[in-house]
């Protein structure tokens, strides 16, 4: 299966710079299937190396300031962006995406991808605290619809869960009868806004109790102990990631 990685880069906490880890979470809320890695990329680019190995095709995707209008897309070949870090900027904190893709290809090896794409949108406002400008929004939203068809994205794997005023999360028959049907327990791994819910074998002792509900089968865990402060009951996105073997639901 085409194994594909899509890394938003750039400061969610300056404005229309954190449009690519905005981009990643958007699609994430679509529901991607599980051979597209989704990857906040941040501000440091020597991740983004160990993301792309193994990797058939690599998105990336980071705002711009270049004086056109707020909202552009452009489209830019990775061969015309990347480049080796110079002397001064060789230190883990320096590299950023464009010297992640040059360095890839010497560390690599054979394991450097097929095909990198890299799509910059304009910015408007780069102040602390600000947040997205509504051109930019817009036009993340409208790159989101054009990579998954031009690179062949399908979506829609997302399933909806429930947070509870007591604190369970429930699970939904269709999902509790495909993914812990075997399980009474399970291992939460708290990281952010995301919960990963595993299953564990019945013979590990351990975890938190996932019980069954009713009878069509729903299936609850207790998490209010785990719950960031100020999160509010209702209907959850999850998707289940393949890679973790688990159920990763959003609390936003």
């Amino acid at each position: 299966m085409r194994k594909v990685v899509i890394v938003g880069c750039g400061n969610p906490l300056r404005g229309d710079d954190g449009v690519g880890p905005r981009f990643v979470r958007y699609l994430w809320e679509r529901g991607l299937p599980p051979n597209v890695k989704l990857v906040d990329g941040g501000t440091s680019g020597i991740d983004v190396i160990f993301h792309m190995e193994n990797a058939d095709e690599v998105i990336i995707v980071d705002a711009c300031s270049t004086d056109q209008e707020p909202g552009t897309i452009f489209c830019v070949p990775s061969e015309e962006v990347e480049e080796l870090p110079t002397i001064e900027e060789a230190n883990l904190h320096s590299i950023k995406w464009y010297h992640a893709i040059a360095l890839a290809k010497y560390l690599l090896n054979g394991k450097y991808p097929r095909k990198v794409s890299v799509y910059l949108i304009e910015g408007k406002n780069f102040e602390i605290g600000e947040d997205l400008s509504l051109e930019v929004k817009k036009a993340m939203e409208e790159l989101a619809d054009y990579v998954m068809k031009m690179h062949d994205i399908q979506g829609n794997h997302a399933v909806e869960v429930e947070l509870t005023e007591e604190g369970y999360i429930v699970i939904p028959s269709h999902i509790a009868n495909k993914y812990f049907s075997d399980c009474m327990s399970v291992l939460v791994v708290p990281k952010g806004m995301q919960f990963t819910i595993i299953p564990l074998p019945t013979n590990v002792q351990g975890g938190l109790l996932l019980k069954r509900i009713n009878k069509e089968g729903c299936k609850a865990v207790l998490v209010w102990e785990l719950l960031p402060a100020g999160i509010s009951p209702g209907k959850k996105k999850a998707v289940w990631d393949e890679e973790e073997k688990g159920l990763v639901v959003s609390l936003m």
